[in-house]
């Protein structure tokens, strides 16, 4: 089946991820951060306590994704949908007491895609994560516009509206929820040794524990990237504006890698790619901390774009090739609550980094550093998981 045609015939499901990971954006740190400097003077906070914050918020939220996110095994994901939306909502119109990390929304959207396809698992990751890419070049960039003429929380309570329009289109669009059983090319995956693994039998494979540093580190500090975007424009002299309408080209490279990177799985599988796709990145953050032009700055998120892209593909894919899909829900719960909190620890650790006088170049010198680290760990994990196949 070629891609568009992959499209058609798929249109309703794959539409249904397009916009929960594009609903997500409103929870995701590159739009909280927008308004990171709003929220400080107006509650007259430091970069540690702002970080420590957001922390706090985006802890909570791993914890719940570790109980909750499993109920993807076992209901219909529009009805899973409509409450995740809605919650969402809430939050959004009580942005003045409350914070919001990543997500259930971008939980739900790759488990879904995983599971509904097997054969062309890599098409539809890439094809969903398009809403994550395109909310998160093109929100920063009109949401600062934004800011120079509303005040920020009525901008919070106008965004309210998109994701309740989101909960209605999807809880009709998946009247009929796919199953891959009922589709001849897509059946459900079993995982290493033939059989579909449970959550606890996952805790107790080296295959995760070599992967945990690099789940932990890319959120941790691609969260500090555009979690300090204010600060960073500042530490290298720029206008924040101008900086963020680079985004759009991170976009561009994120998405045409999303869909290489899910083409490339369909034909050799996310085990074999998965030990590489964090490399530019090591890249990328050596170029923050360096580069003193705008010019520079693209080049860099150019690197980091091309891990980014590839970051909502191969790894989703990996679990289910790892795994199984039986228990993917509750497998991809856990690997997620590792991520979210690591995009907890970024924030907080940069804050209190830069109230110590240790700025943004030094700590993306140490970021670069980090990812050598857990590329080589990745690797590991990768000839782990070929051995036992």
């Amino acid at each position: 089946m070629n891609f568009v045609s992959f499209i058609i015939t798929n249109k309703l499901w794959l539409s249904a991820g397009f916009l929960l990971a594009l609903s997500s954006s409103f929870g995701q740190t590159f739009f909280i951060s927008i308004f990171a400097a709003e929220i400080m003077s107006s509650f007259d906070l430091s970069n540690s306590e702002w970080g420590t914050i957001y922390a706090s918020g985006t802890l909570l939220s791993a914890v719940a994704m570790i109980y909750v996110g499993g109920l993807v095994d076992d209901y219909k994901t529009r009805n899973i949908a409509f409450l995740v939306l809605g919650i969402l909502t809430f939050a959004m119109f009580s942005m003045a007491i409350l914070e919001m990390g990543q997500g259930m929304s971008t939980h739900l959207a790759h488990v879904a895609m995983s599971k509904w396809f097997s054969r062309y698992r890599g098409r539809a990751l890439a094809i969903s994560n398009l809403g994550y890419s395109l909310g998160e070049s093109f929100l920063p960039m009109f949401f600062v516009g934004f800011l120079l003429v509303f005040p920020w929380r009525s901008i919070w309570l106008f965004s309210a509206v998109f994701p309740v329009v989101v909960a209605v289109a999807i809880y009709f669009t998946l009247r009929d929820e796919r199953s891959p059983e009922f589709f001849q090319e897509d059946k459900g995956t079993f995982g290493i040794g033939l059989r579909h693994w449970s959550r606890s039998e996952v805790l107790k494979s080296s295959i995760f524990w070599f992967a945990f540093p690099g789940l932990l580190g890319l959120p941790a500090f691609g969260t500090v990237l555009f979690f300090q975007q204010v600060n960073y424009a500042f530490l290298k002299g720029w206008d924040h504006l101008s900086m963020v309408k680079a985004y759009p080209l991170f976009t561009i490279v994120a998405v045409g890698i999303s869909f290489l990177s899910g083409t490339l799985i369909d034909r050799y599988s996310a085990i074999k790619l998965i030990g590489f796709y964090q490399i530019p990145a090591i890249l990328g953050f050596y170029i923050f901390s360096v580069c003193e032009t705008l010019v520079g700055f693209s080049i860099g998120l150019i690197c980091f774009a091309i891990t980014a892209g590839s970051n909502n593909i191969i790894p989703n894919a990996f679990w289910a090739e790892c795994f199984g899909t039986a228990s993917l829900g509750k497998i991809k719960a856990l690997a997620a609550g590792v991520m979210v909190v690591g995009s907890a620890l970024g924030p907080l650790i940069s804050g209190f980094l830069i109230d110590l006088n240790f700025n943004l170049n030094l700590q993306y010198n140490l970021f670069a550093t980090y990812f050598v680290f857990s590329s080589m760990l990745l690797i590991m994990a990768t000839r782990k998981a070929m051995a036992t196949i």
